[in-house]
């Protein structure tokens, strides 16, 4: 059984999920999970996007709010704090998605993945920013040259291509999502659901 992880490290939802996902770190098979980083809004520049004029153009001011106040509660439900300031500025996420595709193993991988997290909504990091990369990539032990150089002998820019048509040809889903031998799964939220798909694999 192949499990894949699908999120947007700006995506404040992918956040809550990948700390709910971090508490089965003792699941044997949770070294088994995929993380399959992917660009959701192609509206951001490397300018950062204003998430909350975004959220009101597309679905209107109250329905904005309402969705910002929906972060805040399952944050909360996860005992997350969130910066709401730093998230309504959303960065482009292409570098970082770049750097944790170019790392060597998976439990680096989750442990880079964590640390963009919390650089972005506990900071306000810019992680568009190259030297802010490589400062959070050092910050976890890695190698910051060897990381930036892997994104171009891995072609990482490619493989960000090809992860963003392989999902937009799945049915639309919200972000962040499992994928259980490529098909969508219906994680119903709770812990122990996300226990036993791990037991299953």
């Amino acid at each position: 059984m192949k499990i894949e992880f699908v999120f947007d490290v700006v995506y404040p939802f992918s956040y809550i999920a990948f700390q709910q996902l971090k508490k089965t770190w003792d699941e044997p098979n949770i070294h088994h999970v995929e993380l399959v980083p992917v660009k959701m809004v192609p509206e951001i520049s490397n300018d950062s996007l204003d998430i909350l004029q975004y959220l009101k153009d597309k679905y209107g001011t109250e329905a904005a709010y309402k969705k910002l106040d929906q972060v805040k509660f399952a944050a909360y439900e996860q005992d997350l704090v969130i910066d709401l300031d730093h998230m309504k500025h959303m960065p482009n996420s292409t570098l970082a998605h770049q750097a944790i595709l170019a790392v060597d193993h998976r439990f680096d991988q989750f442990s880079l993945t964590q640390a963009i997290f919390h650089a972005i909504f506990t900071k306000g990091s810019d992680i568009s920013n190259p030297k802010i990369m490589n400062e959070i990539i050092e910050g976890v032990g890695l190698d910051s040259t060897k990381i930036m150089r892997n994104i171009k002998i891995k072609d990482t820019t490619q493989q960000l291509e090809d992860i963003h048509k392989r999902i937009m040809s799945l049915p639309t889903h919200p972000t962040p999502y499992y994928l259980v031998d490529g098909e969508i799964y219906e994680h119903n939220g709770s812990f122990c659901d996300l226990q036993n798909l791990l037991k299953s694999s």
